[in-house]
């Protein structure tokens, strides 16, 4: 697999990368690269959390407060004198009065301060789903129709306490707060690892029937509590489902300080209803077809708008002749490239385009393969799409796995004094060395020729399984890739894949430099962008394209969040006063980003707003 951008990193530390998340958290454990990348985001995400809430009050807090009331001036209070039927002579009681408020005021200033720090309170409510640097447009959906759920989950054993205040469900994912304090009461951001296969512990979701249709993941979004996510590609129809966690140990080291593993029972199990959730699901059928040049018919299908995210349904369709250059199952091998835009022709989100910046809110896909050779059924989930205004929804191209066939003949021992290219529909590959390396300087545990290789590919990515190697003698070897890459353009349709200068060519099985070798491509994730295609949403009820295909599309989408509408009927307004950015696919509270970067979305009291 091959290393991950920073974009890519920020989209798997976060909510977008949901497809093989457990083969790149693989890859991050076997890889130094991506391991100071992730530790370098990690460590960014916690600054943030630092400079917003205080741990810790100074030791020097409680003296500093009660010298600041000392000397402050506490206006006097008229005494009251006893009644004569008490019998009593009346006195002043000035320093008494005084000292009693100086106690109150003491202990109220304490208190008030001890409940914001404290474990839990007010702490815990700043530490949730809806802090600054947490809340996403979905969350705020589910608040606003009041489906965040309260499971006041705490278990203690071994003196850790596990606590789970927070729970947001809809069809399209789960959302839970989980909190793990020490015996010290402190937070243990680290200790939990929720590792099925390793450690036993895990958190999954059961429909009614108690079928697991899903499992929380931590996505590692703040340093205090646990941010766990479960997606689902295909919207749940269950209206009440289960949360259930089976942790038994506690073994995380993050520091190597040699913590020990505390083995115990922290398992818990609470319902989510989600019978509210379900009502506020919208399905919209949608029509509008394109069939491009190269042979792909791409269809609208249906919209499903839930409270948290936007669900868009179409199929993708191959002619006779573009099947037959994707024999067997390389069809179903296809990524989509198009992206939503407004009125103004400004950017709402993207899907696999090379552009950048760029914005990308996707968090789930799917594609699965329909009754017949070249049908698809695709879908794509969103934190929004647009409902009260005109968007529009473009098609920029599209990849599929083609047979090819391209090679290049080579003399290894001589690529350093003359490095070979190789070059195909598009793509520029330099060869410009080769070794033979013994473990564990290799991918696997046996010994494997290196070539090393630069350039830039017009073409897909998707490099394993693709390439092979055959030497002077006829033997032929798989070739596996290693290394970084980048993409980058300024427009839909452009943009190449650069080659960093340690990519690699990885050979498993290769012992000695051979005399000649040729390197094969056998099969090409092809990129085609000869297309034409775009869809009012919002608008017109017209989609257009140059070869004039016409076909009406209903209205769907919500762009504007009225936090406040549900709230005003029951006599309350919700004031939401804070900035919000959002880059790429993190949101970040203002004032901390460097750079130059402006916001794509503004939240303040209760309205928000792409601006």
């Amino acid at each position: 697999m091959k290393c991950l951008s920073r974009d890519e990193m920020e989209m798997f530390l976060t909510r977008s990368v949901v497809t093989n998340r457990s083969g790149i958290a693989d890859h991050i454990a076997t890889c130094s690269d991506c391991q100071r990348l992730e530790d370098a985001l990690l460590e960014e995400q916690e600054q943030w959390a630092r400079e917003m809430y205080a741990e810790t009050l100074p030791e020097s807090f409680t003296d500093q407060v009660m010298f600041a009331l000392r000397d402050e001036e506490i206006e006097p209070v008229t005494p009251i004198p006893m009644t004569e039927r008490v019998g009593r002579v009346t006195k002043k009681r000035r320093r008494k009065i005084w000292w009693v408020t100086v106690g109150v005021a003491s202990i109220l200033v304490l208190l008030g301060v001890a409940s914001f720090y404290s474990i839990p309170t007010v702490a815990e409510i700043i530490r949730s789903l809806f802090s600054r640097n947490n809340v996403d447009i979905g969350l705020l959906r589910a608040q606003e129709f009041g489906l965040v759920q309260h499971p006041n989950i705490k278990v203690k054993d071994k003196g850790y306490t596990l606590k789970i205040d927070e729970a947001v469900a809809d069809p399209t994912r789960v959302v839970v707060a989980l909190q793990l304090f020490g015996p010290d009461g402190r937070h243990e951001r680290e200790r939990l690892r929720l590792l099925e296969e390793r450690n036993g512990n895990r958190i999954v979701v059961k429909d009614e029937q108690g079928k697991v249709i899903g499992k929380l993941e931590d996505i590692r979004f703040t340093n205090d509590f646990y941010y766990l996510v479960a997606f689902f590609v295909q919207p749940i129809q269950s209206n009440r489902i289960t949360i259930e966690g089976q942790i038994g140990i506690i073994d995380g080291d993050p520091w190597g300080k040699g913590f020990p593993a505390i083995k115990g029972n922290w398992n818990f199990e609470f319902p989510i209803d989600m019978t509210e959730a379900q009502k506020q699901t919208k399905i919209t059928e949608l029509q509008g077809e394109y069939t491009s040049p190269g042979g792909m018919t791409v269809r609208l299908k249906r919209l499903t708008r839930m409270v948290q995210g936007v669900r868009l349904e179409l199929d993708t369709e191959l002619s006779s002749e573009a099947l037959a250059r994707s024999p067997g199952d390389l069809w179903q091998k296809q990524e989509l490239m198009f992206h939503f835009e407004d009125a103004a022709g400004s950017e709402i989100h993207s899907v696999n385009t090379r552009k950048h910046p760029s914005m990308n809110s996707l968090m789930t896909q799917s594609r699965i393969a329909g009754d017949k050779a070249g049908l698809m059924h695709l879908s794509y989930t969103f934190q929004y799409l647009p409902e009260n205004q005109p968007y529009r929804f473009v098609f920029d191209g599209y990849y599929i796995a083609e047979r090819d066939g391209s090679s290049v003949s080579f003399a290894p021992a001589r690529l350093q004094e003359e490095p070979v290219f190789f070059r195909a529909d598009g793509d520029d590959i330099r060869l410009k060395g080769f070794t033979i390396e013994q473990p564990p300087n290799t991918s696997s545990e046996e010994t494997e020729g290196t070539l090393y290789v630069d350039g830039k590919l017009w073409n897909g990515d998707s490099f394993d399984d693709y390439w092979m190697a055959r030497d002077s003698g006829g033997k032929e070897y798989r070739v596996s890739m290693g290394g970084s890459w980048s993409a980058g353009g300024s427009g839909w349709k452009d943009g190449m894949i650069q080659l960093s200068e340690d990519f690699e060519f990885q050979i498993p099985g290769m012992l000695a430099v051979p005399e000649k070798l040729t390197l094969i491509r056998n099969v090409v994730s092809k990129r085609y962008v000869n297309v034409d295609w775009s869809v009012e949403m919002n608008g017109s009820p017209e989609n257009h394209n140059k070869e004039g295909l016409v076909g009406s599309i209903q209205q769907f989408g919500d762009l504007n969040l009225h936090v406040g509408r549900n709230e005003e009927a029951k006599g309350q307004r919700r004031k939401l006063s804070f900035l919000l950015y959002q880059t790429h696919s993190m949101w970040k509270p203002v004032g901390l980003l460097g750079g130059e970067e402006k916001p794509n979305a503004v939240l303040c009291f209760g309205e928000l707003n792409l601006i």
